[in-house]
């Protein structure tokens, strides 16, 4: 915490808040940091932290696993070493031989830097679904194209979750090879020590579950919207997300659901109602503070397998990000 006062800023959100701190980094001996510790001053000259998915259920990191790269700082002022942020980067790679890396919310000068490391860079896709009986948009920026009204007679019904439905939840979970398992989505995001976080489970007439989503509400503006994390759902279910979603505005008054992914069906996406934001058409990404504007996100990762990522992995969906 001292080195990231004096070498990152003294308004960091774990400055403020050690609860966060420990929900994100904390294991059962120690904190998942790597640190550039140097002997003779007694003091660190680099940080960089690190996450994974069963970190939240199991509060370790296994060899083997996905490792979302979170804080990585190195003080150039004191660094003996020009090479001492690639020295950690490297060390995490010997010690856990991850399936991927990764890192989400880079800016441009450190995408340069994993790109010249290996590592892929890219800008990941923002999508959201806007809610047709709002007639004035306080949030969204540009003009939505023409189309009937969404009606608000549905074929399923859209139930609110918690872990009296953990069984039925990790059932669709596990048929659909989903990547996270319903103890990760409520020790991540349900015991969230700051943001508080809605599963969704949307649910046919058959009474079995087709899609299942996680996110939370944002305001600004005099207006709301709500930010999906995680989408599960079956690829031919795609107008049954669509309708669910709808649903879930309509009857919070939400002006726009959205979503941050890489690597995800575009089809489906698209048969599920989103709209990619373009430079004509798009949502805000920032909210802590509130900015207009449109923002990228980019992302750097190596992985084994095919890559996909949402704005709830790594550290992206925190309190005072950046």
């Amino acid at each position: 915490m001292t080195f990231l006062k004096n070498s990152w800023s003294q308004h960091h959100i774990f400055l403020k808040n050690k609860e966060l701190l420990d929900f994100q980094h904390k294991t059962l001996n120690c904190y998942n940091f790597v640190v550039a510790y140097h002997r003779d001053t007694k003091c660190f000259h680099g940080v960089l932290g690190i996450i994974s998915p069963d970190f939240y259920t199991n509060r370790k990191i296994d060899k083997g696993e996905d490792v979302w790269l979170a804080i990585w700082k190195v003080d150039k002022s004191i660094a003996k070493s020009n090479s001492l942020g690639m020295d950690m980067l490297e060390y995490v790679e010997d010690e856990f031989s991850p399936r991927s890396i990764s890192a989400i919310g880079i800016n441009n000068t450190v995408a340069l830097l994993y790109k010249l490391m290996g590592f892929q860079t890219k800008t990941m896709n923002q999508w959201f679904i806007p809610n047709r009986n709002i007639v004035e948009s306080k949030l969204i920026v540009g003009d939505l194209p023409d189309l009937m009204c969404d009606s608000e007679v549905y074929s399923h019904s859209t139930i609110e979750c918690g872990i009296e439905q953990e069984n039925e939840l990790q059932i669709f979970l596990s048929k659909n090879k989903a990547k996270r398992t319903f103890r990760y989505i409520v020790e991540r995001y349900l015991n969230h020590p700051s943001y508080k976080y809605l599963i969704y489970a949307i649910v046919k007439a058959d009474s079995n579950i087709h899609a299942v989503v996680v996110g939370r509400k944002v305001s600004a503006n005099g207006a709301s919207a709500f930010r999906l994390t995680e989408l599960f759902y079956e690829l031919d279910c795609a107008l049954d997300v669509k309708d669910g979603l709808i649903e879930i505005m309509v009857q919070k008054g939400y002006e726009y659901i959205d979503f941050l992914e890489y690597g995800f069906d575009v089809k489906a996406l698209v048969s599920s109602g989103f709209i990619q934001c373009s430079d004509n058409l798009f949502v805000p990404h920032f909210f802590e503070p509130f900015d207009a504007d449109r923002q990228e996100v980019k992302i750097a990762f190596r992985s084994k397998e095919p890559f996909s990522c949402t704005k709830g992995d790594s550290d992206l969906d925190r309190p005072n990000h950046g």
